[in-house]
C-alpha cells in the first residue's frame, strides 16, 4: 500500500511539486507494506515523512521570500515590508535547513547503528563523521563529497546574526530609500560582527537569499536522493535499524 507519506507535509499546501525521490520510495512501500498497521508502525514510513517535510520547509520557506517581493510591489510602503518578511523568511529557511540537515543525520545514525545519543545525531559533530567511516565506509563514501555544501550551510545557521544585518544597517549605509536589491541583501561573508555593522561598506559580499537557495537546493536534494537510497535498501534489510 502507499503511505502517501508526502501528503502529510507542506508539499500538500502548494504547487511544488514532490521531488521525484520521495515518490520513488513510495512505490517501494507500497510494494513492501500490504496493511495500514504494519506501514505506520514502520521506521522507514516514519523517517521519509520527517526527511520529507523538512525538504518541504525548506522549500516553503523560499516560496515566501520570493513571495514577499511580489506581493507587496504597488503598496506604498512595499520595500519596507519586503526587506523585513525576508528577514523573517531567511531566519525560517535556515532553521528548516538546519532540521533537514539534522534528520538526515538521524536517519544515517539509526540505519547503521551509530552509538549516539540523540544529541550527537549531526552533521555538526565531527564524531558522527568518524562514526559513519568506521561502521560504513562504503555510505560515508557516497556523503562525503556533500560535506563541503553541510559545512557552508551550517556556518550559516551559527552565524546567522552576522550575517543578516539588519534595515537600519543598511539605510545607515545606503540611505532611507536604497535600492531593494539593496535594502534585501545579506552578508555573504562574514567579515564583521554584529557589533560592527556600522562599518559595512557597499564593497563587502553581498548576496540576494534566493541565490542562496538557488546554490543551495541541488545540494538538498542530492542529500534527500541518496538518504532514500539508503531508506529502500533498508527494506530490504529487515532488522538493520537501530
Amino acid at each position: 500500500m502507499k503511505t502517501r507519506f508526502y501528503e502529510r507535509t507542506a508539499y500538500h499546501l502548494s504547487d511544488q511539486p514532490v521531488p521525484s525521490c520521495f515518490l520513488r520510495l513510495d512505490d517501494v512501500f507500497d510494494r513492501r507494506f500490504a496493511a495500514y498497521e504494519e506501514a505506520y508502525n514502520h521506521p522507514c514510513v516514519i523517517m521519509a515523512e520527517s526527511l520529507c517535510a523538512r525538504m518541504a520547509d525548506v522549500e516553503m520557506f523560499a516560496f515566501l521570500i520570493e513571495d514577499a517581493r511580489k506581493r507587496h510591489t504597488v503598496d506604498p510602503k512595499a520595500e519596507e515590508k519586503t526587506a523585513i518578511l525576508t528577514r523573517s523568511f531567511l531566519v525560517g529557511y535556515l532553521g528548516a535547513g538546519r532540521a533537514l540537515l539534522d534528520v538526515g543525520a538521524s536517519i544515517l545514525s539509526g540505519l547503521y547503528a551509530l552509538p549516539m545519543t540523540g544529541a550527537e545525531m549531526t552533521f555538526a559533530n565531527g564524531d558522527f563523521w568518524h562514526q559513519l567511516v568506521s561502521r560504513a565506509p562504503n555510505v560515508h563514501r557516497r556523503y562525503h563529497p556533500l560535506r563541503l555544501f553541510i559545512t557552508e550551510f551550517l556556518r550559516w545557521t551559527t552565524e546567522s546574526a552576522h550575517r543578516i544585518p539588519p534595515i537600519v544597517v543598511i539605510e545607515n549605509q545606503f540611505g532611507k530609500y536604497a535600492p531593494r536589491d539593496t535594502r534585501l541583501q545579506v552578508f555573504d561573508d562574514p567579515q564583521l560582527t554584529l557589533p560592527q555593522m556600522s562599518d559595512a561598506t557597499l564593497h563587502m559580499r553581498w548576496i540576494d537569499p534566493l541565490a542562496l537557495h538557488d546554490r543551495w537546493k541541488p545540494n538538498f536534494m542530492l542529500l534527500c536522493d541518496k538518504l532514500a537510497v539508503d531508506l529502500e535498501k533498508a527494506l530490504e534489510q529487515p532488522g538493520r535499524i537501530a
